[in-house]
């Protein structure tokens, strides 16, 4: 199978008037003159030794030097390893040792290579891995997924076909290019219709409008808490919208109102849910144009392509003829499987089935709906965030110990961070040093929002904490709360 990088090449000529523009530098070019500067960047990575199968790890913001990067290692056969912007050192050092990377390229202004003395990642890997992306899961640390020239292939072209992806199209990418929906659905699709790309280096409101305005965009796809500022910022007025035909928003829960919104702002007829995770590409189940925007809805829709999905047995069916249970998936589009091989044998049934941990409805027609999680994740912007991982940064302060972290409901970031800890412990806790502590172990928007203290952590049987008493008593307090202290609840 051919790589995204001949591909790219092979589309080249083919499209000689679309383009691949980067605002934040100041910087338009065709495709021939973009694969130009990969095979440059290709040849600086083979300077370093980099060949097949070597693992490299990108580490960087939305540019021209980070997609440079990423297809110059498809050229080379190489594997990425795309690491968030927003990781701490702590993040960096893991990613890179779990996999194994030789080299880590820092990717802002410029190509910034580290040669790294790791051991090589035990294996068997699979002979056309392409890329490892790390996703955050209920677990402490991020795991590796493994992603191959097929399945990243799979959800490239069927994300492609879903949307109706056009060469007169000018597509807005400023999701961060080192999460999937990005990496893969925007970064591997575009190009094979001949669309044109705008990179944004990050997201605010006020920069998505002006960059739909100035470049007529045509295609966006964000996460409901993108959108969600764009509507709260008052700034729409202000901007021209009308080029904009598809609105593709998925990643996290999504409700009527949110698709209400997007329907007034860009036309209800283009706005498309769709459900992925990184285990499948990011894009496994997905709504339909031809079906209409009332009957749309807040569905994710049907399996796409040669996806699969069905409700774990045991699912329940109610009065209103619609079933509910746990999600699982299947199909070309799925991961080669977790670093961690007995993660993998853990995450699927005997059938091949992959255990999203999601809970889903399903009607008559197989439309889905996602609406809750088996799993205790805290998704937030759009980021799935492992409770665990806070709670060991938590506890590692001094004076902390048995904290607990759980989401709640935000209108805008779909849910808030909360730290609970016991109150004779928060009663010592010095909450500025606790900060301060934790901007060096935990990203940004991994921090908890709030905190909270409480006389007891609630229990459910022995050595077992009942984080849903807790969520419902934190819950009961939401209008109340306070930022920048500790808020002691009864």
């Amino acid at each position: 199978m051919e790589s995204f990088y001949d591909l790219f090449r092979a589309a080249a000529p083919r499209y000689p008037s679309s383009a691949i523009h980067f605002p934040d530098e100041g910087k338009s070019c065709s495709y021939a003159e973009f694969l130009d500067e990969v095979d440059s960047c290709a040849d600086t990575l083979a300077g370093y030794g980099i060949g097949p199968g070597d693992r490299v790890a990108l580490f960087g913001q939305n540019t021209s030097h980070w997609m440079k990067a990423f297809f110059a290692l498809m050229k080379l056969g190489a594997v990425a390893v795309p690491i968030s912007s927003k990781s701490v050192d702590e993040d960096i050092s893991y990613i890179t040792e779990s996999a194994g990377a030789r080299l880590l390229l820092r990717l802002s202004d410029g190509l910034l290579a580290e040669p790294l003395d790791v051991k090589p990642a035990a294996g068997p890997f699979p002979a056309d891995l392409q890329l490892i992306m790390f996703t955050s899961g209920t677990t402490a640390n991020p795991k590796g997924v493994m992603h191959t020239r097929e399945s990243l292939a799979n959800s490239a072209f069927d994300y492609m076909k879903t949307i109706g992806l056009e060469t007169r199209d000018i597509m807005l990418l400023n999701l961060p290019i080192s999460h999937c929906y990005g990496c893969v659905l925007i970064c591997c699709s575009f190009f094979l219709r001949g669309a044109s790309l705008v990179v944004s280096k990050s997201y605010t409101a006020r920069g998505t409008l002006r960059l739909i305005d100035r470049y007529r965009c045509t295609v966006l796809n964000m996460v409901p808490t993108m959108y969600q500022l764009l509507f709260s910022s008052e700034l729409m007025p202000r901007y021209d919208l009308s080029s904009v035909r598809i609105a593709v928003v998925g990643g996290s829960y999504t409700s009527q109102d949110l698709v209400d919104n997007m329907g007034r702002a860009f036309g209800p007829q283009g706005v498309l849910c769709g459900y992925g995770m990184t285990e499948c590409a990011s894009w496994a189940v997905a709504q339909s144009f031809d079906d209409a925007p009332e009957v749309r809805g807040t569905s994710a829709g049907r399996p796409v392509g040669n996806m699969e999905a069905r409700l774990a047995p045991g699912f329940v069916e109610e009065e209103d003829g619609m079933c509910q249970g746990e999600l699982c998936i299947r199909g070309r589009g799925m991961m080669a499987g977790y670093l961690d091989a007995a993660m993998t044998a853990a995450s699927y049934d005997e059938e091949g089935w992959f255990h999203t941990g999601d809970v889903a409805r399903r009607d008559a027609q197989g439309r889905y709906w996602i609406v809750d999680r088996c799993k205790d994740m805290v998704i937030k912007g759009g980021d799935n965030i492992s409770p665990k991982h806070v709670e060991l940064a938590l506890d590692a302060f001094d004076g902390i110990e048995g904290s607990q972290v759980v989401g709640i409901p935000d209108a805008v970031y779909g849910e808030r961070i909360v730290a609970v800890l016991k109150r004779e412990q928060a009663e010592k806790t010095d909450l500025k040093a606790l900060g301060e502590y934790l901007k060096l172990r935990l990203a940004k928007n991994r921090r908890p929002d709030f905190y909270v203290a409480l006389d007891e952590i609630p229990m459910a049987g022995v050595g077992k904490v009942n984080k849903q008493a807790i969520r419902q008593t934190v819950r009961s307090h939401i209008d109340s709360l306070k930022r920048n202290r500790i808020n002691y609840l009864q």
